[in-house]
């Protein structure tokens, strides 16, 4: 609880402290729109997987594969604090299993029919794009979000986003955890390396799901329209020592990075 409530902290003092366009620019679309109920589709996992050498190889894809499926399990929570409705889980599951669409269908097709038959405004596409691990005390992932309505077939957001997470060392070097991490790592019995990618998952998503605009049943709906809101492409870092702080990226850095190994 305690590194949540510091998590969420840290979020409104990131995007207080952002220079850029309003959500009243950047999320114009939502704000026309007004949509409220989001189906959460499960994530597109195309992390590029280790070849498997060694025993540590197939830790770490399994790390992956795991990792994908506890930021699924945090994205509704983000929503939910803009005032936002999300199916359950299993029934978002389910919905999505019915409909019999691909990931790439529901991006790029006509998705009217998840408006008619279950009442839903917009989809939530969620991928994870690559793994980038320079160093021992260094987690980094690409993710890309993207919100569709279901009426318009619009892109209400789409964003980019590098998270890194930074681990403090010792004198000799040698990973050491923060007590939030341990905290984690304690309540969920999660080994080291994979409780710092949920970490960092986690955390991704309520930066870039808790700088979407308020839903329009809280009454602070207009007023959130002048909050700084954060562009398409950028990056956060989570520091060694607990801070947090914005990088900024142009599409084609981002893309430099994100695409190429």
């Amino acid at each position: 609880m305690k590194s949540r409530i510091i998590i969420a902290a840290a979020v409104v003092l990131l995007f207080a402290q952002c220079k850029s366009e309003k959500k009243a620019a950047l999320y114009d679309k939502v704000y026309s729109e007004t949509p409220v109920t989001i189906l959460i589709v499960p994530v597109n996992d195309n992390a590029k997987r280790q070849q498997v050498k060694t025993t540590q190889d197939s830790l770490v894809n399994e790390e992956y594969t795991t990792a994908a499926l506890y930021m699924g399990q945090t994205l509704a929570t983000p929503l939910l604090a803009q005032g936002y409705y999300t199916p359950a889980p299993l029934a978002s599951e389910l919905i999505t299993k019915k409909l019999g669409l691909t990931f790439k269908q529901l991006r790029d097709q006509d998705i009217k029919q998840i408006a008619t038959q279950y009442g839903i405004d917009a989809v939530l596409l969620t991928s994870i794009h690559k793994w980038k691990e320079p160093e021992v005390n260094e987690v980094a992932v690409y993710a890309e979000y993207i919100l569709r309505s279901t009426k318009s077939g619009q892109e209400l957001m789409h964003t980019w986003v590098c998270g890194r997470k930074l681990q403090p060392v010792n004198t000799d070097g040698e990973p050491v955890e923060l007590s939030t991490d341990a905290d984690f790592i304690e309540a969920t019995g999660l080994p080291s390396e994979l409780a710092h990618r949920c970490i960092l998952l986690e955390s991704m998503n309520r930066f870039v799901l808790g700088n979407l605009p308020t839903s329009v049943s809280r009454w602070y709906f207009k007023h959130d329209k002048y909050i700084a809101a954060s562009p398409d492409y950028y990056g956060f870092v989570i520091n060694p020592d607990g801070t947090w702080e914005q990088t900024t990226y142009s599409e084609d850095s981002f893309g430099n990075e994100c695409f190429t190994d």
